[in-house]
Parts: C-alpha cells; sequence; structure tokens
C-alpha cells in the first residue's frame, strides 16, 4: 500500500467517524427536544427545611461516615451551611 493511498484511507475514515458522531449528536438533541425531562425541585435550593433550618439526617450520617473514612475515630460536632 503506497503512502498516499493509506493518508486518504484514514482522512476517509476520519471523516466517517466525524459524520456519525454528529448525526449521533443531532439524534441526541432531538431526542431532548422531543422528551425533556421532568423539572426537580432542589430543596436545599428552595430555601432552608421547615424543621426550623436542621439538616437532613441523610446528609449528616453522609458526612459522618465521609469523616470516619479520611479520618477514622473523628467525630464531627458541628455542621453548618456556608453560602
Amino acid at each position: 500500500m503506497d503512502t498516499p493511498e493509506l493518508w486518504l484511507l484514514s482522512v476517509s475514515a476520519f471523516t466517517a467517524v466525524m459524520t456519525l458522531l454528529a448525526l449521533l449528536a443531532v439524534a441526541i438533541r432531538l431526542l431532548t427536544l422531543a422528551f425533556p425531562a421532568p423539572a426537580v425541585v432542589v430543596p436545599s435550593a428552595a430555601g432552608p427545611p421547615a424543621g426550623g433550618g436542621a439538616t437532613d439526617a441523610a446528609v449528616l450520617v453522609a458526612i459522618q461516615a465521609a469523616a470516619q473514612r479520611v479520618h477514622p475515630g473523628a467525630r464531627v460536632s458541628q455542621v453548618e451551611e456556608v453560602r
């Protein structure tokens, strides 16, 4: 196989891949326009919780577990949100 033929084969393969990726991008864009994801209200974005500003128990457990993993024997004494 000569060098010009190899170069032409490489360019045509690259063009084919880019064309396929562009077609897939257009298909995904059309699908996301046709079937949009439902809007989800994030509790922390809606304001403080109704329980007097108390943090969610699952969040506290996750913070405690992360602290235990990084520093075994550590204890979380206070959690506050910084904006």
